[in-house]
């Protein structure tokens, strides 16, 4: 099976510098949930089971996107980097779609309001829901060694 060449081209550089601002959005997000303000004011202190999932989760997210870029130092084919991207931005976006349907129906990541009291997760899932496609996207059209 062909390999891609993400350490060697320019596509390739662009995919993995997007993957990490994707995993430095994920840490940011964990940070922001590790917080017990956050939990006391977001989850009203009884989201015990609510947190140790989107923990879990999230640390899915940053798994996979550090398993990704250590094969890839070895040589990772093309479909591999797209799903283990595909498979971050899953994990990094599964929390505010459930919270779609959860709440009243907003997506509380546009609302800037959010943005006002939680900068941290506000940010870090920008960055990581974005770094995250960016280098899925970008990865097709990563070359492959032939």
């Amino acid at each position: 099976m062909a390999k891609a060449r993400i350490w060697s081209s320019g596509a390739g550089i662009i995919s993995l510098l997007f993957y990490l601002a994707a995993i430095a959005g994920t840490v940011l997000q964990f940070i922001n949930w590790y917080l017990p303000q956050f939990q006391a004011e977001y989850l009203g202190g009884s989201g015990d089971i609510y947190v140790l999932i989107a923990f879990i989760v999230l640390i899915a997210a940053a798994f996979f996107g550090l398993l990704a870029i250590i094969i890839s130092m070895f040589g990772i084919p093309k479909v591999l980097w797209i799903i283990f991207a595909l498979a971050t931005l899953i994990c990094i976006a599964v929390f505010p779609i459930i919270d779609i349907f959860g709440t009243a129906g907003s997506f509380f990541y546009i609302d800037m309001t959010w943005y006002g009291s939680h900068a941290l997760d506000f940010i870090g899932f920008w960055v990581g829901a974005g770094g995250a496609f960016l280098a899925m996207v970008i990865g097709f059209f990563v070359p492959q060694e032939l």
